[in-house]
């Protein structure tokens, strides 16, 4: 029987065969499989877990132990950032969250208030990005459009007093 990762990665392999052109892919495969000395199922393989190195680990038994309760996300301190990717360039909150966890390492769970406009969008993230990583989301692309990450200032909030 298969896991839930499994079934999803099915499903994921069956739309790739069915819409992308692999003609490419395909040519580069046999190439890598020809200057390492490997066959296609090795190599297949071994692409596979770069993609998805957690495919068969289980997850950790239930410990006796009460767990530390984690922190709440609402008090990790957060950055606004514009990314240069709207819905213009076909973007959607699901690719943008997946760039962000895989290029930054992020927590999906820590990646708030995702405003898609017209010609970019604004996301929130914690604070405290590295400079390397920062380079890495600023040459990340969405649909061939790179997102060229900026971090906004923050804004201030004025209260109003009633005299």
């Amino acid at each position: 029987m298969l896991s839930k990762k499994e079934i999803k990665l099915k499903k994921r392999l069956e739309t790739a065969l069915q819409h992308a052109e692999l003609d490419a892919y395909k040519q580069l495969l046999s190439q890598l499989c020809e200057e390492l000395e490997l066959n296609l199922e090795d190599c297949a393989a071994a692409l596979m877990y770069l993609h998805q190195p957690d495919l068969f680990q289980q997850p950790p038994a239930k410990a006796l132990v009460r767990p530390e309760a984690p922190r709440p996300v609402n008090l990790i301190k957060k950055v606004r950032y514009r990314l240069e990717v709207g819905s213009r360039h076909q973007a959607e909150i699901e690719e943008i969250e997946k760039v962000l966890v895989e290029e930054s390492g992020v927590d999906k769970k820590q990646i708030t208030r995702i405003d898609i406009r017209q010609n970019h969008t604004i996301v929130e993230l914690p604070d405290g990005m590295p400079s390397d990583i920062f380079k890495l989301l600023t040459e990340a692309e969405i649909n061939g459009q790179k997102l060229r990450i900026k971090r906004l200032k923050p804004q201030r909030r004025y209260r109003r007093f009633r005299r």
